[in-house]
């Protein structure tokens, strides 16, 4: 009897420890899976920086970018917090963004959201999608699009501009904004237009297309084309070319209809062309010849 209750006890013995040993085997074949499967997802979504530079046959910087990215050996990198520079004749506009895309093979940049490019004379463009095309140093977006230079401020649908924003060009539903950096006037020169509008830095021109309108507090212009100088030391507007359709309203309600018009703002003359009629508040219409003499 004692010796039935030695074997039994001795039997229960080995299977407990048997069962504890199992037991914990499989917690640490567990605990191995588990750990293997967090490095998995740690290296899945580890985030590596990124940085590139492209240079040109004849050896010149073509563009820079860096930013954050998950998989940095694949054919287009996707970044996030993306530092840009395009170059141009060494000199680089700097472009930030909080997503983008970088085409390795197609050489092609693609960002997107709080989209800005600053130049290093100050102007900035501003959208929300931006496309760079390095080789032809050249910046591209069909969203909407600001630029700010100086005291002018432009805003418009679809946007392209070389890489140091001299010549910018907006396709359409443009609107200009001049500030009077001298304080002479009250209120800013306000010019829309359907589009396009082109601008050169360089010569302070800007030429607006299709149903153009200048308005500030001392009147109105309305043409089919207008061409805008600025005075690159007052930063003001100089002179203003009408072309098609020119129609002048001043703050009396007067007007005149027209050919074609040159308005010199700094010495306050406007020089009517071709046929022109003259329409005063109070009076009826009288229809002129003033070929091109002051008006």
């Amino acid at each position: 009897m004692i010796k039935r209750i030695i074997f039994v006890s001795l039997l229960f013995i080995l299977l407990y420890t048997f069962f504890v040993q199992v037991q914990v085997l499989l917690e640490r074949r567990h605990r191995g899976a588990g750990q293997r499967e967090g490095e998995s997802g740690e290296a899945k979504h580890k985030v590596y920086f990124f940085s590139f530079t492209k240079y040109t046959s004849d050896g010149e910087k073509e563009i820079e970018i860096e930013g954050d990215s998950a998989n940095i050996l694949s054919r287009t990198v996707e970044l996030m917090n993306v530092v840009a520079k395009a170059y141009a004749s060494e000199t680089p506009v700097t472009i930030t963004a909080d997503e983008g895309s970088y085409d390795k093979v197609e050489n092609k940049v693609h960002l997107k959201k709080n989209v800005v490019a600053t130049t290093e004379d100050g102007a900035r463009l501003l959208t929300e999608k931006l496309d760079i095309h390095p080789e032809t140093k050249l910046l591209e977006t069909q969203e909407q699009a600001e630029v700010k230079k100086d005291n002018i401020n432009i805003e418009g649908k679809g946007a392209q501009g070389d890489s140091r924003l001299k010549q910018v060009r907006f396709n359409k539903n443009v609107t200009v904004v001049v500030q009077d950096t001298e304080k002479q006037m009250q209120t800013p020169t306000v010019i829309t237009c359907d589009g396009p509008l082109n601008i050169d830095y360089d010569k302070n021109i800007a030429y607006f297309k299709d149903n153009v309108v200048a308005e500030d507090e001392r009147g109105k212009l309305n043409a089919d084309a207008m061409d805008v100088y600025y005075n690159k030391e007052s930063r003001r507007v100089s002179k203003i070319i009408c072309r098609g359709n020119v129609v002048i309203e001043n703050p009396d309600g007067n007007k005149t209809y027209s050919d074609n018009v040159v308005y010199l703002a700094e010495e306050g003359r406007i020089i009517l062309g071709g046929d022109t009629e003259a329409l005063y508040q109070g009076q009826g219409k009288n229809k002129e010849k003033f070929d091109g003499q002051l008006f």
